[in-house]
């Protein structure tokens, strides 16, 4: 072998370690974005799990004070009414709040997609920039490999 083959291997085993380090890289940013999606996915759980447990202890409490200061004004079913009603509005707020903070969440496959798309830009941007790199001849083989 000559010196020039012993450069070549070099060469390739060079361009397949840059390949894995971009692909580790890649993976790594992946793994970034999807603990984000996670992270704010248990946030919204939370929340929403908060909201109903406070709800839930409250209720009973809540329920009977407010129908026996409205039966000072109101006959008993008429309080109870405006109580129940007021409590519906209440549950479809924090209902509405929970589900605006679960469709802010990033499915996993579009964060996957959008990451592709990302480094695939990314490429064409440098390709695009410099033309030159793609078409330049390889260097040419003393000898033929085994």
């Amino acid at each position: 072998m000559t010196a020039h083959g012993g450069s070549w291997r070099a060469l390739v085993r060079e361009l397949g370690g840059a390949v894995l380090d971009l692909l580790r890289a890649e993976a790594d940013a992946l793994v970034r974005d999807l603990g984000a999606s996670g992270r704010t996915l248990v946030r919204a759980l939370v929340f929403a799990a908060v909201a109903g447990a406070v709800a839930f202890w409250t209720l009973g409490l809540l329920v009977y004070l407010a129908v026996e200061l409205l039966t000072l004004v109101l006959p008993r079913w008429g309080a109870a009414a405006v109580v129940l009603g007021a409590f519906a509005l209440a549950a479809a707020a924090l209902a509405l709040a929970a589900r605006s903070r679960l469709r802010a969440l990033e499915s996993p496959d579009v964060t996957v997609r959008r990451r592709l798309a990302d480094s695939r830009r990314w490429w064409r941007e440098r390709i695009e920039a410099d033309p030159e790199a793609g078409t330049a001849a390889p260097p040419e083989i003393e000898e033929e490999l085994p």
